[in-house]
């Protein structure tokens, strides 16, 4: 077998491998991380929980709530549930020394889809400097909207989580919120280092 050379080392030296023969580590997240996120943490009780409350208690309860959910997921995602994804997105922080957006975006993901696994939701701009995140269907805001609490107060939920991956990931973050589902059909989070 031929191996290349480039910039006087051959490049199958500079070239990261991608399996360990003898353990399978899927690339996909591990359905019992939302089983187990669900089972600690039931929204359909938090939500019917905050009936009656204002606005600003909710978004209290819900920001709360937000942090014990991310703080939860990333135990769960760097631990029990580590996947392929997730050595290489370390591996890769640690290798070029460049975190964001990709550990954020990875714990972000791993958040939405732990507790709210039905939730819409896509990552539209991922860059080195601003991680573009749009939920179309959120089943918190919904169940919010059912029992007439009104606003956003979920927003404190999503902004929480974010913040403390970030604290984990490193990243400085700014988060602005300039479409929300109720006005514009999404939210849309843009997360900005």
């Amino acid at each position: 077998m031929s191996v290349g050379w480039k910039y006087g080392k051959p490049i199958k030296e500079k070239l990261m491998t991608l399996e360990e023969p003898g353990k399978p580590l899927p690339f996909d997240a591990d359905k019992g991380l939302i089983g187990d996120i669900t089972a600690r943490f039931n929204m359909g009780e938090i939500v019917r929980n905050l009936q009656g409350k204002d606005e600003k208690e909710a978004y209290r309860v819900l920001e709360e709530l937000g942090k014990e959910v991310m703080k939860l997921t990333m135990e769960l995602a760097d631990g029990k549930y580590l996947d392929r994804t997730g050595e290489m997105v370390e591996r890769v922080a640690r290798l070029t020394g460049i975190s964001f957006p990709h550990r954020l975006q990875r714990y972000v993901e791993l958040f939405i889809l732990g507790l709210r696994p039905t939730d819409r939701w896509n990552i539209t701009k991922s860059t080195t400097k601003e991680l573009v995140l749009q939920v179309t269907a959120c089943s918190v805001q919904k169940a919010l909207e059912e029992i007439g609490i009104k606003g956003l107060p979920c927003r404190g939920f999503c902004f929480a989580g974010f913040y403390v991956a970030a604290e984990k990931s490193g990243d400085n973050i700014k988060t602005e919120m300039p479409m929300t589902l109720p006005a514009n059909g999404r939210c849309e989070f843009h997360i900005r280092v």
